[in-house]
């Protein structure tokens, strides 16, 4: 059976999962760019599915353990929403809304009887592909894999079941897992739902744009170069990429599970810092729920952090390889205003390192044996390589290492992250805190999203995978690209260092970014997620005022 006949069938296999009441009568015109309103004009749900599905997670979980919601009305809501969401972004490989309303109905009897069974009980959410799912097919975007039925669930699926949660559907990923953005031959390309001509982000993008169409109230995304963070930047979201060894990682489908060198780590995107605060607890705490997992550190939650009443907060303006867009410089620029008016400090801070060579190793980590793993999984479906993966494994030189050239890189990386930890701890020497600096300010990316195919510079999210800092996204709601105050700044010369400045210069016009979100980044260090989610609320309070 040929590829392009398996991914008709999936594809085919999706839509047709998909009640006729919550099928769009027509597709929507391709000239329709920004499909964040379809769910509210395609007349397809009611007021009370509207309603409920543009709640945060947080607040239906408080009336889902209180009785004042059910399961099964809440999980109808976001099947019908994900159902319409998937017509027009492409966002699920999977879906099972009877299943889910069983499983539902389950746990409202459990809940008359004895209680909510867990922190989530009763949250519908929609799951990665790439996490493992018991009779569930975790494809890896792979046509060669197209029929991998899992014969156990992930660790973190486990942890998310045991609080409670409904799973209903699974979300794209693209072929190979390392893009920033989502496409594959087996389920097609992934839309962002403020421009179809834009992606949606990667590699967790399914999850990205189903959520910012409030088809889930958060998805449990990964993230080893920007998976969690980029889907949340380009769809407006609230995410965190957490310390990577403080989740268990059983069960994650890829096709190299022996690279260890960078790892990857698991955290929500979604809507609302408080529904930060909710899910990251959970899958760090997730010992309280499955035991241990040899396959991380069962670090403790820390339940207090007291933070001073005045932080001090170093910001990256430029990582010296790709110079940001200008309404990404103006985010920065007016977050920075805010936080000083608030009364908290804020110093500059230049990364203490070569950021282009920093890349170079972290790609050579990435691909320890050349990609061979990768390109014989798509090999043995018979179906191309996307030519945007091509670009990045030619642009780094990935090539099967050595083992003299392997330790020589992981020792590369430690030096790395002393090099950092030291700049870090230095700053105590310009704050007016006597402290170093409590937390780092970044751009997300060098563009507020991008065109399909575009090749986009991960570093100002991948840095922070081979340091294993924590980072979270931070959406500036009120915050809109203007062509009078984000001119393009002709007169900029792009820098010849890398491949990416040039490209990212030259592709920004203000009026094709003009409905796109922007976000901020905020980044601790080490095993400080806890403290970091307390920092981005204080962020948030901020510049998000209500």
């Amino acid at each position: 059976m040929d590829w392009q006949h398996i991914a008709t069938t999936c594809q085919a296999a999706v839509l047709k999962a998909i009640p006729a009441k919550w099928t769009l009568p027509a597709p929507i015109n391709a000239s329709v760019t920004d499909v964040t309103g379809v769910p509210r004009s395609c007349g397809l749900l009611t007021e009370r599915q509207l309603f409920l599905t543009e709640q945060t997670a947080d607040a239906l979980v408080q009336q889902l353990q209180t009785g004042k919601l059910t399961s099964v009305e809440v999980t109808e809501a976001f099947c019908a929403r994900a159902a319409i969401a998937h017509q027009v972004v492409n966002c699920l490989t999977d879906y099972f809304a009877e299943e889910a309303l069983g499983r539902a109905a389950e746990l409202d009897a459990l809940f008359k009887r004895s209680g909510p069974v867990g922190p989530l009980h009763g949250l519908p959410v929609a799951i990665k592909d790439q996490l493992m799912m018991k009779d569930k097919a975790a494809t890896f975007a792979a046509v060669a894999w197209h029929d991998n039925i899992a014969t156990e669930d992930a660790a973190l699926y486990r942890v998310l079941s045991e609080a409670g949660v409904v799973a209903f559907a699974r979300t794209t990923m693209p072929q190979t897992g390392m893009m920033l953005q989502t496409v594959s031959n087996l389920w097609g390309r992934t839309l962002n739902p403020f421009h179809r001509g834009f992606s949606a982000g990667g590699s967790s993008g399914g999850d990205g744009a189903l959520v910012g169409m409030y088809g889930s109230p958060f998805c449990p995304s990964t993230d080893i170069g920007g998976s969690i963070r980029a889907p949340a930047t380009f769809n407006g979201l609230y995410g965190i990429r957490p310390t990577s060894e403080r989740i268990p990682k059983g069960g994650l489908t890829t096709s190299a599970p022996g690279q260890v060198s960078i790892k990857v780590s698991c955290g929500p995107v979604c809507h609302s810092v408080a529904d930060l605060k909710l899910v990251t607890k959970i899958l760090l705490e997730h010992y309280h729920y499955i035991g241990y997992d040899p396959s991380c550190v069962p670090f403790p939650w820390k339940k207090t952090v007291l933070l001073p009443p005045k932080l001090c907060f170093g910001v990256v303006r430029d990582d010296g390889v790709v110079h940001p867009q200008p309404p990404i410089r103006r985010s920065l620029d007016e977050t920075v205003l805010a936080l000083k008016q608030a009364g908290h400090e804020v110093i500059e801070f230049a990364p203490p390192l070569d950021m282009w060579e920093v890349a170079q190793t972290t790609w050579k980590l990435y691909f320890q044996t050349g990609a061979k793993e990768s390109r014989a999984l798509v090999a043995a479906g018979n179906e191309p390589l996307t030519p945007n993966f091509d670009f990045y494994t030619s642009t780094y030189d990935i090539k099967e290492l050595t083992t003299p050239e392997l330790y020589k890189l992981n020792t590369r990386q430690g030096a790395i992250r002393k090099q950092f930890a030291a700049a870090w701890a230095a700053t105590a020497s310009q704050t007016g805190t006597g402290r170093p600096m409590d937390a780092l300010l970044s751009p997300c990316a060098p563009s507020a999203g991008f065109p399909h195919e575009f090749p986009v510079w991960w570093g100002y999210f991948s840095m922070w995978n081979i340091l294993d800092y924590p980072s979270t996204i931070l959406p500036l709601r009120d915050f809109r690209v203007d062509s009078s105050k984000d001119p393009k700044d002709v007169d900029y010369t792009p820098r010849t260092n890398s491949p990416f400045d040039k490209m990212n210069h030259d592709l920004y016009d203000p009026d094709l970014w003009k409905n796109q979100p922007v976000c901020v980044q905020i980044v601790k260090q080490p095993y400080q997620d806890e403290d970091l989610l307390e920092v981005t609320e204080v962020v948030d309070s901020i510049v998000n005022k209500k």
